[in-house]
Order: structure tokens, then sequence, then C-alpha cells
């Protein structure tokens, strides 16, 4: 999976403006009827806000630099975390959780099979009876690969400085796709990563469901439950235990 270390510092910058997905998964855990459980969380984007809203919330994440990260954006708002180093493919807590999120299409850097269903059978054990798991991704639209795979793409702009991507699939067989990205600033680049995520399509996903042993599930076209009707969509799944 990707080490967002390299990228701690400058994550904010580019995504804490990012909110459309915020008021869904808000909603979902003040309707669990437990703890939450963000599932790498990452600089705190949404776990902060979960803290803000009274949820009792822990997350995970496989970044040191991020939590550490989230820890100094929650100790000068006044909040205490309750969060953890750990694998998504392989964390144990002593704790069942009423809902675990995975936000922001995180669940796609699992580039393996046997990664994915790892993940989503821990996810299923840390689950309390009748508990929920939530999670988004987009749906791999063949328009959208054939204009902008293969160029540079300008992704974000904030404050003068750029996020760009080049995006290419370095195993097309396989779905795993290389996207080489750098944020450039007065014309130059100041810092440059590469991470890797894997294409899951809507049946795939629902056979890895199966697999990792849950039966019932929803799947929306959007964070405002839209029906799922085109690969224009954000997925966003709601799983039963």
């Amino acid at each position: 999976m990707a080490n967002y270390d390299r990228i701690a510092k400058v994550y904010d910058i580019f995504y804490e403006s990012t909110t459309s997905d915020i008021p869904f998964y808000l909603a979902e855990a003040k309707k669990a009827h437990g703890p939450v459980l963000e599932v790498a969380c990452g600089t705190g984007r949404m776990y902060l806000r979960l803290l803000e809203a009274g949820v009792d919330a822990y997350g995970i994440d496989l970044s040191k630099g991020m939590l550490a990260t989230l820890e100094k954006k929650a100790a000068a708002r006044g909040l205490k975390p309750k969060v953890k180093l750990a694998d998504m493919r392989n964390f144990r807590l002593n704790k069942k959780f009423a809902l675990i999120i995975v936000p922001f299409r995180s669940f796609l850097h699992l580039l393996t099979i046997d990664d994915q269903l790892a993940a989503l059978k821990c996810f299923r054990r840390h689950l309390a009876k009748g508990g929920k798991l939530s999670l988004n991704f987009f749906y791999p639209s063949r328009e959208y690969i054939s204009k902008d795979y293969g160029r540079e793409v300008q992704r974000i702009k904030h404050n003068g400085v750029e996020w760009r991507d080049f995006s290419e699939f370095e195993d097309e067989p396989d779905q795993i796709v290389k996207s080489s990205s750098r944020a450039v600033k007065n014309g130059k680049t100041i810092k440059r990563w590469e991470f890797h995520i894997a294409f899951i399509y809507k049946r795939e996903f629902e056979l890895l469901l199966r697999l990792a042993g849950f039966s019932k599930w929803r799947v929306y076209g959007g964070f405002k439950k839209e029906k799922l009707v085109s690969s224009k969509q954000e997925m966003v799944w709601v799983i039963e235990k």
C-alpha cells in the first residue's frame, strides 16, 4: 500500500477542503448505536469532524506521519483522538464497533484479492452484531481512462500550489493503476510521490463481500444515496453484518 509519510505535511493543502462525503458519513455515525472506527483516518479530515460531532470515534492508519498531523490538529482544537498505527489488513483492537467507515477511496490501495479479502474479513471481525461497514470508491470509467490516462492532469490548485497526476496502467489485466504525482509551485516541483490503486467493479466487490462472509448490502450512486446507474457516479456501499 502507499506510504503517505512523505506527503503528510502537504496532504491537507489539497484535501482538507474536500467535504462532499462528510454529511453522509456523519449521518451514518450519528445513527450508529455504539463506537465508530475510521479506517485510514489519515490527517483527520473526516475523523476530527466525527469527534467534534460527539461521536465515540476511533481511528487507524498505516502512516506515522499522517497520524502525527492528526494528533497535532486535534490538540489545537482541544480534542482527544483515539487513534492507532495499524494495517487495515490485519489490525487487532479489543473492541467491537457499531460502524466501520473507509472513506475517500482508501480501500482501493489494496492491490491484491488476498489483501482485499483480508481487510474485509478483519472489518467483519471487528463489527458488533448488527453493525455496518460503509465505504466508497469510484466506478472505473472507460471514458475517463481514454481521456486522461497517459497525460499529466492538474487535479487541484490551492494557495498557488498545484497537484498534478500522471496515471497509467502498470498491470492492465490485474487492474493496477500507477499514479505519479507532484506538487508544483511557481513552476517548480516541490514534492514528488507515487501510489498505486486497484480498480474494483460493482459485481467484483459483491463477490469479495460474499467471500468475506457478508450477505446483505446496498450500493448507491453517490453520497445522497442516489440510484447507481452510471460509471460516472461514485459507488457508496452500506454493508451489514
